[in-house]
């Protein structure tokens, strides 16, 4: 079968993790053979699968933020071609949705890269618990599956959890036990799913998006039901070791929500606000003493005394940097970003209403702005000439100059009469220059 070919890397992986833990386990003076610590083997695997995907939940939950951000926007492009159903306008329509998605760095698919990673693990372990009979008959087309010999399958068949063996599902498992052990199974992995997509949907999700015309809603709503049946339909078709691997793996995450809820919340959800205003409360407490201390000590300096200043400035900004991690609030500022202006960023900080916990978009801003007044100062900065142009603009003064100085000469040498006498002359000569441009554009007409 080609499904078991592609997998068969994946569970020669999953074979190597669970003997490995089984002989930890029995090191630690568990009993060999069959037993529990097959099962915790199994638990063991779930915890170190979501371990490795720790870093792509960071990353998961980047790109959530990212999307919320994104509503509003993607909303308004919705609404810009709500009543164009021609491919043309789609196409178009897509095209800009992606500039979106790649402008603030995110995905639609992002968050379900940890889920889908678990994908070849989950369905390896499946036909690893699926193999150990006929690993253990010799059946198997191949001797053993990478460490899992003949013996050890052997073990994983005779061991069972709570009566329920670990390879058996519910249509092949033998005795009113260990169908009602896979019963209960099922009911407490639905749960646990049900449970963690509601943490997701309901708390942590900003009032904005719990709009039911929000079509992110509506879909978040669906997956919240449907997703635990698939999974309590599956279920009936699921070995026992399986089951124990999806109801540890819903556990971890059920905790990662409990964490993210608390620590990293989704910006505008009734949990940031609450954390919002528990860091401010934390802030306020120990730095505004601080500024005040800093105000009195500016009084006391001379208004002269610039150096003076500077220092005080660094002091102050070191003791804030100091107490600023504690509530998180970043204190890595650009090179460009001064002192003075650092410590102003925390002063306000101390002094305002917060509109949003500081992040590292908080601290981004400064240097933005500062670029942005670099930016304006050089437009308003006159053009910098190439040589070429200087030598040239400096030649039609010195022209200028020269011209002036003849007419001012010729004029100092001559008569009221005169002068007159050569204004006129000039004004006769612009009219006959007029009057022969006219001439020729009527001949051009005639022609």
């Amino acid at each position: 079968m080609w499904f078991d070919k592609l997998l068969y890397p994946f569970k020669v992986a999953v074979a190597w993790v669970m003997v490995r833990l089984h002989d930890v386990f029995v090191f630690l003076g568990m009993d060999d053979g069959s037993g529990p610590a097959w099962v915790l083997s199994i638990i063991g695997l779930t915890i170190i699968v979501r371990i490795l995907l720790i870093p792509l939940f960071f990353k998961q939950i980047k790109a959530s933020r990212g999307m919320q951000a994104l509503q509003p926007e993607l909303k308004k492009l919705q609404d810009k071609y709500k009543n164009k159903k021609d491919q043309a306008s789609r196409q178009r329509m897509s095209e800009e949705m992606m500039a979106l998605y790649k402008e603030h760095g995110t995905s639609p698919y992002s968050s379900c890269l940890p889920v889908l990673l678990q994908m070849p693990v989950f369905f390896a372990l499946f036909r690893v618990l699926a193999s150990t009979g006929p690993i253990a008959e010799g059946t198997y087309q191949y001797k053993s599956l990478g460490p899992l010999t003949a013996s050890k399958a052997a073990e994983i068949e005779g061991s069972s959890l709570f009566g329920a063996p670990l390879s058996a599902t519910f249509p092949t498992a033998e005795g009113l036990t260990p169908k009602i052990v896979i019963v209960v199974m099922i009911v407490l992995m639905v749960i646990t799913q049900f449970i963690t997509m509601r943490q997701l949907t309901m708390k942590n999700m900003p009032e904005s998006a719990k709009d039911p015309s929000n079509p992110m809603m509506r879909s978040q709503q669906m997956m919240m039901y449907t997703m635990p049946l698939i999974m309590g339909v599956s279920g009936f078709f699921f070995q026992t070791g399986v089951l124990v691997y999806w109801f540890t793996t819903n556990l971890w995450t059920m905790g990662q929500q409990f964490w993210t809820i608390a620590q990293m919340p989704t910006p505008g959800s009734d949990a940031y606000i609450k954390l919002m205003g528990k860091r401010r409360k934390a802030y306020i407490e120990w730095a505004r003493p601080v500024f005040e201390e800093y105000d009195n000590e500016v009084r006391k300096l001379d208004a002269e005394d610039e150096q003076g200043r500077a220092d005080l400035v660094e002091r102050t900004l070191k003791k804030v940097k100091k107490s600023a991690p504690k509530q998180k609030i970043p204190t890595k500022f650009g090179v460009d970003v001064t002192a003075e202006q650092q410590l102003g960023a925390y002063r306000e900080l101390a002094y305002s209403e917060w509109d949003g916990m500081p992040d590292e978009r908080w601290i981004r801003k400064f240097e933005i702005a500062k670029r942005n007044a670099e930016a304006a100062k050089e437009r308003n900065q006159p053009q910098r000439l190439t040589k070429r142009e200087r030598q040239a603009r400096d030649q039609a003064e010195r022209r200028r100059r020269e011209r002036e100085r003849q007419i001012k000469e010729r004029q100092q040498g001559m008569s009221p009469e005169e002068l007159e006498r050569k204004r006129e002359e000039r004004r006769q000569q612009r009219r006959n220059a007029a009057r022969k441009k006219k001439q020729g554009k009527d001949q051009n007409n005639q022609a």
